[in-house]
């Protein structure tokens, strides 16, 4: 194992050493050798697509067990950051890494390695999550080397590297955060709300353009952003300053087309943002974040710092509750628009919006599909099938059965915040599940619903079926 180690050293540097003089030809000898020294004796090769063809890169699929597949690029010297600077920015790829990645989009594909036989990143195809990395090859054979050995590949000892814990995403995503916000604070004094706010945007943003909402404005919107991230890194300095201003005109473009709460215009934001330089750098590396950072679970658990008593409602699961479920329980065709459920994040955690509004969405879903049995019985018995009438009688369906999401954000749902933090925690993570529900139910919605009359002072709890939650538990994992 000492001689194979050895073996591998020298030849990652060896091709270093002579990469002046070297060709295609010599590029290709050392991989093979290296992956020789793997045990792979037969990779097979693939066509690479545009970014890596203008990379040089040798492409080359490696087959264990015949059901691990494992893409691997190699690539000239100095093609790739040193990845402990990327992770210690709290990113997940470098630029290369990151266009590599998105080129390699296939369900047969399970690992992704990347290395230009110094520097080394291996992920996991479908998360995008950095499993392994190196920064010389002393660190590929400490750190890399053995997992990529062809009978540990075969035993499936690809599945045994372990994951990074969500706590541990959610934390690095925080700092990365922090970081931006005191680079923001020192160009120019503005408000912690209204950085607050423009992290939120970002987070919002990508979790958006990983669902299937929206569908009319969502493409242009996103291609606007794309754009936008494109000239933050390949733009002249003229264009990466303009980025700000791009960043405020999209802003604006979602808070229309969208009716986003969260995207209303800030001025003290907007200044900020305008003719900035650094939002390019901001825009470049969010780029570099995985997706999986943006998901509900680690966005929530994100917030999981500070005060013990927020921390605890991070992780509070919600309690069953009798009176609440009974309430909803005995809801019919005509009282379902009345219905009102109030949630006190203090007592209930910030889990409660999930577990309460989708059950006021299944209290509608139930009551619409009684409304549609009602009709169909009514209209059996008379035996005529009458367009205008069905036109007449589909007019009496409830608001909560013909628009379920805006009737439950108007109408049907209040949650009562006591601090500024509670109410910007709840508002990011409704609206991120808004749009999970959006997706998931297939809702033909332009706009996300307004969630202002969430949050409206003036919630009446006397006829909410609203009962506090007795006790607190915390969720296990994370």
């Amino acid at each position: 194992m000492q001689n194979s180690a050895s073996e591998i050293t020298k030849v990652c540097e060896s091709w270093w050493e002579c990469l002046a003089d070297s060709s295609k030809v010599e590029q290709r000898a050392h991989v093979m050798k290296l992956l020789a020294l793997l045990d792979w004796d037969l990779p097979i090769p693939f066509s690479p697509k545009a970014t890596a063809e203008q990379l040089n890169a040798l492409t080359y699929l490696l087959r264990a067990d015949g059901q691990t597949t494992i893409a691997t690029y190699f690539l000239l010297p100095g093609a790739l950051d040193a990845p402990s600077g990327i992770l210690e920015k709290g990113l997940d790829f470098c630029h290369t890494t990151r266009a590599l990645i998105q080129e390699t989009k296939s369900p047969n594909i399970n690992y992704v390695l990347i290395s230009d036989l110094y520097r080394t990143y291996f992920y996991a195809a479908d998360t995008e999550e950095l499993l392994l990395h190196a920064d010389d090859p002393a660190s590929f054979n400490r750190q890399v080397a053995e997992h990529l050995k062809r009978g540990r590949v075969a035993r499936g000892a690809l599945e045994e590297i372990r994951r990074e814990p969500r706590s541990a995403a959610a934390r690095r995503l925080r700092d990365w955060q922090e970081r931006w916000k005191r680079t923001l604070r020192e160009y120019r004094h503005v408000s912690e709300t209204s950085l607050d706010v423009l992290m939120d945007r970002l987070v919002l943003l990508r979790f958006l353009f990983q669902h299937q909402a929206l569908r009319r404005t969502r493409r242009r919107l996103e291609e606007q952003f794309r754009e936008l991230s494109t000239e933050s890194i390949l733009g002249d300095t003229k264009a990466r300053r303009e980025c700000g201003g791009g960043l405020v005109r999209l802003f604006h473009d979602m808070w229309l087309d969208w009716r986003a709460d969260i995207f209303a215009p800030l001025p003290d934001l907007d200044e900020l943002l305008t003719d900035n330089e650094l939002v390019a750098s901001l825009l470049s590396e969010c780029m570099l974040l995985t997706r999986s950072k943006f998901s509900i679970a680690t966005i929530l658990e994100s917030f999981n710092y500070g005060d013990p008593t927020e921390k605890l409602r991070v992780r509070m699961v919600p309690d069953e509750n009798e009176d609440r479920d009974y309430y909803l329980g005995k809801q019919t065709l005509e009282t379902v628009d009345e219905a009102r459920i109030e949630i006190n994040i203090h007592d209930e955690g910030y889990r409660a919006i999930f577990h309460w509004l989708d059950k006021l969405l299944n209290l509608y879903d139930r009551v619409s599909l009684d409304f549609d049995a009602t009709v169909n019985r009514e209209a059996q018995q008379k035996n005529v099938i009458d367009l205008f009438a069905w036109s007449a009688v589909d007019a009496k369906r409830p608001d909560a059965c013909a628009e379920p999401l805006d009737h439950a954000c108007n109408h049907g749902l209040r949650i009562r915040c006591d601090n500024d933090r509670q109410r910007r925690v709840a508002r990011l993570i409704l609206s991120m599940h808004l749009i999970s529900l959006c997706d998931s139910r297939q809702e033909a919605m332009d706009h996300l619903p307004s969630i202002t009359p969430v949050f409206s002072a003036d919630s009446e709890s006397g006829a909410s079926g609203r009962t506090g939650a007795k006790t607190l538990r915390i969720s296990a994992g994370g």
